[in-house]
């Protein structure tokens, strides 16, 4: 037995066209974006954003939350301390690309990886004189960690003798 088109009409429950069985939506897509812009254009903003402190990553003051606007307390010894080797920590590894940059010979690579041991000895140095670093300075224990991680793998590298020519 083979159905034809024209005998499905007939048995349809519903006689409307194929056309009119989808409801068209009550309101575009236009129409819900204008109401969203009237919206937004009439709501006052909640917040602005602040911009960082300028100074990018080496700037310990921007790690710390403190913006340059406003008016700082002297921080304790201990807190200054810390961030004084961690800026040292920061000078020794741009002081250690210098010395990849120009590994011309074998002596440089010795000095870079001199500098990758020292820099490597003072996180350890660093971590072992604070264990309460985390509780204490969140925001300074993320950057030591990361110090550390990046010596590891820069030994690994050394080890692996990715910068030999």
């Amino acid at each position: 037995m083979k159905i034809h088109p024209d005998q499905l009409e007939g048995v349809r429950p519903d006689s409307a066209p194929q056309a009119n069985r989808v409801k068209p939506p009550s309101t575009a897509f236009g129409d819900l974006l204008s109401q969203e812009v009237a919206k937004s254009d009439t709501e006052a903003p909640k917040s602005s954003a602040t911009l960082p402190p300028p100074g990018g990553l080496g700037t310990l003051s921007a790690l710390m939350g403190v913006s340059s606007v406003e008016s700082v307390a002297p921080a304790p010894k201990a807190e200054k301390a810390i961030m004084e080797k961690v800026e040292n920590l920061l000078d020794k590894w741009d002081q250690y690309a210098q010395n990849l940059q120009s590994a011309s010979g074998a002596v440089n690579l010795k000095e870079a990886y001199g500098v990758l041991q020292d820099i490597d000895g003072t996180v350890q140095q660093l971590k072992g004189e604070n264990p309460d670093l985390a509780q204490k300075h969140p925001a300074l224990q993320g950057m030591v960690s990361e110090l550390e991680v990046m010596a590891g793998t820069e030994r690994i590298k050394f080890n692996r003798g990715d910068y030999l020519s």
